[in-house]
């Protein structure tokens, strides 16, 4: 297994401290949150295994990684739970809560926080706390849309939910066309969604035939028309973009 290997502090420290609320990034509170932030960079493939002891907070300054954990019975690999890009706050709890890791989907820098003295600082400062809170609310948003759709949508629905989600997410689209890379594998979409990779492959076949969806190489997808697609997805009109 690949390891982690030390940035240098500025890298990934500096991007958490852009990304505070506006007027905190030069506060106090943001010199006690850096100096507890330990800045590393995860290659491809590496992982973030968890703690023994500590739940961590991990701040992704760029790069892709999905959060895993263990199938029921050891089968081989790993439940996708999340997908997570550059801004994100992920929460990798200690080891004895469960074997949570975040894999690297492509070279992240991230800064590793412990959790329980990130927040006991952040209460410092209730802009900085509500953007914890703002973030943390979104990602069970995220979690708890998934559940629903593995257990009640269609393979379709499932997809174009997806892509959608993932229009909003990197390009910040939700209406017309866009484009994007795809840093996931079809095996992990799938994965994540409780599809087959083969199940995967059909629906995209099927929204490339329709007219929705283009393809080139392994990653690049074009999408013709975001809203199209999330009314495929059943996305009810002018839902909050949290998926």
């Amino acid at each position: 297994m690949a390891s982690l290997s030390p940035l240098p502090p500025q890298t990934g420290m500096a991007a958490f401290r852009a990304a505070l609320p506006q007027g905190t990034g030069d506060a106090p509170t943001a010199d006690r949150l850096c100096a507890l932030g330990e800045a590393r960079q995860l290659a491809k493939g590496a992982q973030l295994a968890p703690d023994p002891d500590a739940d961590r907070l991990v701040w992704i300054a760029s790069g892709a990684a999905k959060l895993v954990a263990p199938h029921a019975g050891g089968l081989p690999g790993g439940q996708v739970l999340a997908f997570h890009f550059a801004g994100d706050l992920v929460s990798v709890l200690r080891q004895c809560d469960g074997d949570f890791r975040l894999i690297a989907l492509e070279p992240c820098d991230l800064v590793i926080f412990p959790a329980d003295r990130f927040l006991d600082a952040a209460q410092g400062d209730p802009a900085v706390l509500r953007s914890v809170l703002t973030r943390s609310l979104q990602a069970l948003h995220r979690s708890r849309t998934r559940m629903m759709q593995m257990g009640h949508k269609s393979a379709a629905a499932r997809i174009a939910d997806f892509l959608v989600s993932m229009a909003e997410r990197l390009t910040g689209s939700t209406e017309g066309p866009c484009a994007f890379a795809l840093p996931m594998s079809r095996r992990d979409i799938g994965d994540s969604l409780g599809l087959t990779i083969e199940t995967v492959s059909r629906q995209l076949t099927e929204l490339r035939d329709a007219g929705l969806v283009a393809t080139e190489g392994r990653s690049r997808v074009a999408l013709r028309d975001v809203g199209a697609l999330a009314r495929i997805a059943g996305r009810q009109q002018g839902q909050d973009s949290k998926n």
